[in-house]
């Protein structure tokens, strides 16, 4: 059985502002709609004369860009709160995880997903939640039991990580709360991709201890995040 360690990474500043970011793009997106709706609705199309229409072209460049406005306020509103799995990371943060996955795949025989969930856990039970992820992901039957999972609630703000039994059998008590503690430091500074990247620098030096590179080794998982 997989066990790990987790801890709530929420930052109550950023989502705060995020939310007032999403809300202030809400409704510049409703007030660019009106009134392009409005405008499209006043031309009058047996009078094309400029001093006629130019009030409704007005309106109507003025809803376009409040539209455009508010589709921006509301990504970048998303973007500060981190609740959403697909802008949990920037395209540049997701990059070098894969780097990172990819490099720990080479000093070890181990195996490591990194997996975002949408998903509420109410009452707790996100380590519950991340092992029923670390089985459906595979990390349960790899040869040596060596599969790690970074399990990121994203909605919650709370992250756990789990080894299966062949790692936890070889690594040190408290081992996993190691790690917690330094995605977490990252996390709390906004730097979510490096720390994920910290983290399994991290699990990927004890796993090189433990479980170097087998001459026959496969890559048994895709490296990749996972989202959910």
């Amino acid at each position: 059985m997989a066990t790990g360690a987790k801890t709530d990474l929420s930052d109550h500043g950023q989502r705060l502002a995020g939310a007032l970011l999403v809300l202030l793009g809400l409704a510049a997106g409703i007030i660019g709609a009106v009134l392009f709706a409005r405008a499209v609705r006043d031309v009058d199309p047996h009078s094309w004369q400029l001093p006629n229409v130019l009030p409704s072209v007005v309106a109507i460049v003025v809803g376009l860009l409040a539209l455009l406005a508010g589709g921006w306020l509301y990504a970048r509103g998303l973007s500060r709160t981190h609740s959403v799995p697909a802008v949990f990371l920037s395209p540049q943060e997701e990059e070098k995880v894969i780097q990172e996955i990819e490099s720990f795949e080479k000093r070890t025989s181990g195996e490591l997903r990194v997996h975002l969930a949408s998903a509420s856990h109410a009452g707790g039970s996100i380590l519950e939640e991340a092992k029923r992820t670390f089985e459906q992901l595979g990390l349960t039957a790899t040869r040596e039991r060596n599969g790690v999972l970074f399990y990121v609630a994203v909605r919650e703000h709370q992250f756990a990580v789990l080894g299966d039994q062949g790692i936890n059998d070889k690594v040190p008590p408290g081992f996993w709360d190691q790690v917690v503690g330094r995605v977490s430091q990252r996390f709390g500074e906004g730097q979510f991709g490096q720390g994920l990247v910290e983290g399994i620098d991290l699990a990927g030096e004890a796993l090189a201890t433990h479980f170097p590179p087998r001459h026959d080794d496969q890559n048994e998982l895709p490296n990749q995040i996972s989202r959910g």
